[in-house]
């Protein structure tokens, strides 16, 4: 009688372990959203949802990236209109300076060309977060360190020996091993017409040279082209990160579904499963003080 009971008294005190296992881990999820509190816990999903989770955070590192891109290919275009904005200013300074007959009168045009130079340099110098974006990857250095002055016509295409940043693009990670460069560098031979027409148009005035004011004006008209490709180089840039972003932004969309899926629990069905646990551990607390009452009357008798 007494081996009967002692083995009763066990296997209550088991029921009432694992319904207490059981009720703390429907309070856990009850309370935190979660199937389980570890990895380890759901071994079943545990390898697809880690792999998930690393996906997921990898998009985001790439979205960042290209967000990061798209800010300064803004910053780009930005200055690249400005610069149309200023070649438009120059058109009508060479206009009037091819036209005009005095010397002295042309004279009197040089500083406002001058001072559509400094402005150039300082458009070109542009920077985002501390960086030169017109450098390249060489973004540290400014792309140009030296003012624009009076001098000669160069010839069309002029040299580019002022640019001190890198002829290599920036680039960005938009995919596992896989880089894209974007952007235009300060090289670029419609910045070094702007830069040698702007230039020749002060030599021209300054100096009475009707040849270096026909030469800034073919320099000067040209890099308005120059102007629009790099804008629409700009602009394909931009599109194609606007369609690699909304497809990271689309996969992790799908991927948290999933995560949410693995690791998330159903609140109504957790809810249930605690009443029934603690159901369960009333009653084994019910039989095991019956067992213990009968145990101890025993021992009296």
């Amino acid at each position: 009688m007494r081996v009967a009971t002692f083995f009763q008294h066990q296997q209550s005190i088991e029921r009432m372990q694992l319904s207490t296992s059981r009720l703390a881990k429907a309070s856990f999820q009850i309370t935190s959203g979660f199937k389980a509190e570890r990895f380890e816990d759901m071994a079943n999903s545990a390898s697809q949802l880690f792999n998930l989770q690393q996906l997921r955070d990898n998009n985001d590192i790439f979205t960042n990236g290209l967000q990061s891109a798209d800010s300064r290919l803004l910053t780009m275009e930005n200055s690249l209109n400005s610069m149309t904005d200023l070649l438009i200013e120059a058109a009508n300074v060479y206009t009037l300076g091819r036209n005009e007959l005095s010397a002295e009168v042309r004279a009197s045009m040089a500083p406002k060309a001058q001072g559509m130079a400094d402005t150039f340099f300082q458009l070109l110098n542009t920077q985002f977060e501390g960086r030169f974006v017109f450098s390249g990857q060489g973004s540290e250095r400014a792309p140009i360190t030296t003012s624009l002055t009076a001098n000669p016509f160069p010839g069309n295409p002029p040299p580019t020996t002022y640019y001190t940043g890198d002829s290599d693009k920036m680039r960005v990670i938009t995919g596992p091993n896989i880089s894209t460069t974007y952007g235009v560098t300060g090289d670029h031979v419609g910045f070094a017409r702007i830069k040698a027409g702007l230039e020749s148009l002060i030599f021209g005035l300054q100096n009475d040279s009707i040849v270096d004011i026909d030469g800034s004006i073919d320099l000067l008209r040209d890099a308005q082209g120059d102007l629009s490709n790099m804008l629409g180089e700009i602009g394909g840039d931009l599109a194609g990160f606007e369609q690699l972003r909304d497809k990271f932004e689309n996969t992790n969309v799908f991927m948290n579904q999933r995560i949410d899926e693995l690791s998330k629990v159903d609140l109504a069905e957790a809810s249930t499963r605690f009443a029934q646990e603690e159901a369960a551990l009333n009653a084994s607390l019910s039989v095991t003080g019956r067992v213990l009452q009968i145990s101890l009357l025993n021992f009296l008798r």
